[in-house]
């Protein structure tokens, strides 16, 4: 289990080691500025999801991209400002790693091609869970929408 362990730190620190994550990094503040933007990266993100497999880590994948994706768009929409900027960011550069074809591992590998995606995700929901438990709280307390 820690071969495991060490084999995912180690690709964790070749992605946000890598020139693709650090261009994200330099794309997010801008795309933040930008409700079409976010919203169009968002919807970039769930359509990927979407092609990816059934089952498994690709609902796992599903839910945690849906679950970003609505904190993603009710920042981009004006209603939930409550998240530490960073945060944001890392979120937003995660989404635009996760869309990339052409990235540490390239998408078209079958399979293979999502694991530098999905560890990346991971580490990043990780990393904020206290900002979406913040969020999933204040969704909570939101009167339903008719």
């Amino acid at each position: 289990m820690s071969t495991i362990s060490s084999n995912t730190k180690d690709l964790l620190t070749k992605i946000l080691e890598s020139t693709f994550y650090k261009i994200a990094l330099r794309k997010a503040p801008r795309i933040a500025k930008n409700a079409n933007g976010l919203l169009k990266l968002l919807r970039n993100a769930l359509q990927k999801t979407q092609k990816m497999g059934v089952g498994g880590v690709f609902d796992v994948i599903r839910e945690k991209v849906t679950l970003l994706g609505n904190l993603i768009k009710a920042y981009a929409t004006g209603e939930y400002r409550q998240i530490e900027l960073p945060n944001l960011l890392k979120i937003i550069a995660g989404f635009i790693y996760f869309i990339s074809p052409i990235d540490i591992i390239p998408d078209f590998l079958p399979y293979i091609g999502l694991t530098d995606d999905v560890a990346l995700l991971m580490f990043i929901i990780n990393s904020i869970d206290g900002e979406l438990n913040k969020f999933e709280q204040w969704k909570k307390a939101q009167p339903i929408k008719v």
